[in-house]
């Protein structure tokens, strides 16, 4: 197709690309609320003969990356059906809460939307190959200076190019096995190295400081953290069997400790409730602790001062666990009516409640413990499936992943000291947790002593909180590029030494990782086109012309002033990733006197794709009458312990300094809210892209389907 005869330009196109694979992609992430969903996945799980998959572009990126992985490859077809399906299909019917519903971002939420944020940029190269520009160099014979952000960004780019066309992966794969250090790579695995580093530490401080859950993330890992056994299990990878180590971790992990399993085994009794293992014990007092603290604030909440009656508690107690019929047919009465969440609920409840007699802060109250309830269903619903379920189809997977990852296990367990990388990854969790809490202003440096560290923490008879340190400096981005600098050599040493010493199982993932990377690469007709300025989409150009010429000339119009935009909205965000990017390097790159200040937003476009799916949510009305909100006009549901909010509770004479109330509630800064609203605007206007294009394109994508294995 020549550039006349085009109905879009390389840009248009790119934005078109950009917006249906957003879309699309978390549309299929989003259908797993619904129990049926799994059931229209296709190959590995079940699906009704002549029936389309209603997942395809996961289900391609499952069979091509996930399922040729050699430490899952040997995990057949039943595994995934009667295991993996039943699992995600009884999470789909707990019917677990909404966002709208809590007035709030929830975890769920925030971590569905990072994940989608993130996969369709893997979904993007799978489709429409990496970008290629003509005259490209390997990299090989060119200098990077990793303290130039230009160099970084160019040292990327050139290293996936090498990894995707050229054999610049069998070079890396020679080098690793030779030497653990990043020093004595090539310039361009150095450059690109710095740069997935900067990424990395970006990201994971936009999920701890930044995103609307974050403090509460960082909770969650903490008490999960101080209950796992590390010493005990290193003292069982240190057995030199390679069977006796992975049996003695199996028994440590796996083992029923009960009356009932010791009666069941035996043979006094036959009763498959018998108990919980180690890692069920651990989910379950975590979540437990979770719920014992909502669970005061419930009480809290029905006592304070001019509360509603108890008939409003009473009714909203009925409601949560009504059946999801009822629940759906509320959220849409409200959304429709424009009326909370909770007023509906009253006049909808038997006797009904006139939520006219509730004053604005009683409303307040009624919507703080319908949002407490609800989160208290949730953990009890996640307990009963991860813990209580009968039969036990989390333990089962548990052992048949550890038996057919067997030969890996063994191959590893001889080539690397086990017990080590353990120590290396509790020491870097510890890190973490500790870096990801404010601290007291002053205080700069972001590492824990061994004074600090987990072993000589107190036990853990109750969970954590962001309040066990006063606190008034928030984590910064650089905190986490110093936090991986300090770890990453620990990673280079186990992938040096599993290359060095387990030889096949090097080769097995040389092998897929060729494969991963040939997933990516442009075919010679859209490779010429992309050289012309012709394409926009590499592989799926062409497709994505044919859809567009479809449309009525009004309609591409229409559209085309749209993807315009989207497309200067892309740049823009490009521009700001780019000199965001700077801001973290030339601290790092000076070796004079460090800054006061760090910087609070890091690089990565990926971030504002984020942004723009949390900030675009609909959230229930703050009072009884009005206009249903936006992810970006509401905090996240936490407070300043690091706990989910209770609002009407908290005394503002008590409130934290600013920047701990920031990082609490999860609105970010200034310049955080203002981005918010614009990637909310801006998701939007790629709403009315998606709706012109949709049908076209799910016909696009469900021609991807993967029918069975190779």
């Amino acid at each position: 197709m020549s550039s006349s005869s085009a109905p879009l330009t390389s840009a248009q196109t790119h934005a078109l690309f950009d917006i249906l694979i957003h879309h699309q992609l978390y549309s299929e992430i989003t259908a797993f609320k619904n129990p049926s969903t799994i059931n229209q996945y296709g190959y590995p799980f079940k699906k009704a003969e002549g029936t389309q998959s209603s997942s395809p572009l996961l289900q391609n990126m499952l069979n091509k990356f996930a399922l040729t992985n050699p430490a899952l490859k040997n995990l057949g077809q039943e595994f995934w059906q009667n295991k993996v399906g039943v699992l995600i299909a009884k999470l789909a019917e707990a019917e677990l809460s909404e966002s709208y519903d809590k007035g709030a971002i929830g975890s769920r939420k925030a971590l569905s939307t990072a994940s989608s944020s993130i996969a369709e940029y893997v979904a993007r190269g799978m489709l429409g190959g990496y970008p290629v520009t003509k005259g490209r160099s390997d990299g090989k014979t060119k200098d990077y200076d990793t303290s130039k952000p230009q160099d970084v960004q160019r040292g990327f780019d050139d290293l996936m190019h090498g990894l995707i066309y050229d054999d610049l992966l069998d070079h890396m794969f020679e080098r690793v096995k030779e030497t653990g250090n990043l020093e004595d790579h090539l310039d361009v695995v150095k450059a690109g190295h710095e740069y997935m580093l900067l990424n990395a530490a970006s990201f994971l401080h936009h999920v701890f400081v930044m995103s609307p859950d974050g403090q509460y993330l960082v909770r969650v890992l903490e008490n999960a953290h101080r209950l796992i056994p590390y010493t005990v299990i290193k003292q069982t990878l240190r057995v030199g069997n390679a069977a006796t180590m992975i049996n003695g971790m199996v028994r440590l992990v796996l083992a029923k400790l009960s009356v009932t399993a010791m009666t069941n085994w035996i043979g006094l009794t036959n009763n498959s409730n018998d108990g919980m293992n180690l890692l069920q014990q651990i989910i379950s007092t975590v979540l437990a602790w979770d719920t014992a603290e909502f669970q005061k604030r419930a009480s809290k909440l029905e006592s304070v001062r001019d509360a509603p009656d108890k008939k409003v508690f009473k009714a909203i107690k009925g409601y949560v666990y009504a059946s999801r019929d009822k629940h759906e047919a509320v959220r849409n009465k409200s959304i429709q009516e424009e009326k909370s969440i909770v007023a509906v609920i009253l006049e909808s409840a038997d006797p009904a409640v006139d939520v006219n007699t509730l004053n604005e802060q009683q409303h307040s109250v009624a919507m703080e413990f319908y949002s407490t309830y609800l989160s208290i269903r949730d953990r009890e619903e996640l307990t009963k499936i991860s813990c209580k379920l009968q039969p036990d189809i989390l333990t089962a997977m548990v052992r048949e992943i550890v038996t057919a990852m067997d030969p890996v296990i063994r191959a590893i367990h001889n080539a690397v000291d086990l017990s080590g990388t353990i120590q290396d990854a509790e020491n870097f969790l510890t890190d973490l947790i500790k870096i990801s809490k404010p601290r007291r202003k002053g205080i700069r440096s972001r590492t824990s002593s061994r004074q600090s560290s987990r072993e000589s923490s107190p036990a853990p008879s109750a969970p954590a909180s962001i309040a066990d340190q006063e606190a008034s400096e928030v984590p910064t981005v650089e905190d986490y590029v110093h936090l991986l600098r300090r770890h990453a050599p620990s990673m280079h040493k186990f992938v040096h030494q599993v290359t060095k010493n387990a030889p096949e199982l090097a080769n097995d993932y040389l092998v897929y990782a060729k494969r991963i990377f040939s997933e990516f690469r442009v075919d010679d007709n859209a490779k010429d086109a992309e050289e012309r300025g012709e394409g926009g989409a590499g592989n799926m150009s062409a497709p994505l012309h044919a859809m567009f010429s479809s449309l009525s000339n009004e309609k591409q119009d229409e559209l085309k002033k749209l993807l315009d935009e989207h497309e200067s909205h892309l740049g823009q965000l490009k521009d700001t990733s780019l000199s965001r990017l700077t801001s973290i390097m030339q601290p790092v790159a000076s070796q004079s006197k460090p800054p006061n200040k760090g910087t609070t937003h890091g690089p990565g476009m990926y971030l504002s794709r984020w942004n723009s799916l949390l900030d675009s949510t609909l959230i229930t009305p703050a009072t009884a009458h009005g206009p249903v909100r936006r992810g970006w006009q509401v905090k996240g549901e936490l407070d300043g312990k690091g706990l989910k909010t209770a609002t009407s509770l908290l005394e503002a004479k008590k409130s934290k300094d600013k920047n701990t109330q920031m990082m609490a509630n999860g609105t970010g800064d200034a310049e955080d809210r203002k981005e918010r609203k614009r990637d909310a605007m801006e998701e939007d206007k790629m709403t009315k892209i998606w709706d012109g294009m949709r049908d076209g394109w799910v016909g696009v994508c469900r021609g991807l389907e993967v029918m069975g294995p190779d």
